[in-house]
């Protein structure tokens, strides 16, 4: 199996800073794929993947991404970040296919914790589909 990885799609660098330790100890890989093909490109490896995503700089881009990975690459965990409180735009992201929507005023512990569980939950299920066979790995 390829080293688990978490994808962040950002402006600023701050939610990547905020996740590389935590993905450095546990051996994940953590990539900032600054262009849509290239973040589909390293989403189609068969490893457990996680896409946060901050919405906010290029919202027509940043959720066209979050629907087509849904699509796409169903057992990604997607992740939504916004700045701002804006419940029309976490029910938006629920809609395209989020696994979890954080924006303020929730702590950014919580978004750290909760992309860390969401990807040890798909490296379980990779495991397991490996462990059953089930054709598609």
């Amino acid at each position: 199996m390829k080293h688990p990885q978490v994808l962040v799609v950002e402006r600023n660098g701050r939610l990547a800073q905020l996740l590389r330790v935590p993905c450095q100890e546990r051996g994940w890989a953590l990539r900032e794929p600054r262009q849509v093909e290239h973040c589909l490109e390293l989403l189609r490896a068969d490893c457990p993947a996680a896409l946060v995503v901050r919405l906010g700089g290029k919202l027509e881009q940043e959720l066209g991404l979050l629907e087509r990975v849904h699509w796409q690459q169903p057992r990604v965990r997607l992740v939504a970040v916004g700045e701002v409180e804006n419940p029309l735009l976490a029910e938006l992201a629920w809609d395209l296919g989020a696994s979890y929507v954080h924006f303020p005023p929730l702590p950014m512990e919580l978004l750290t914790a909760t992309v860390l569980r969401l990807l040890e939950c798909a490296i379980s299920e990779f495991h397991h589909r490996l462990d059953v066979g089930d054709g598609e790995s």
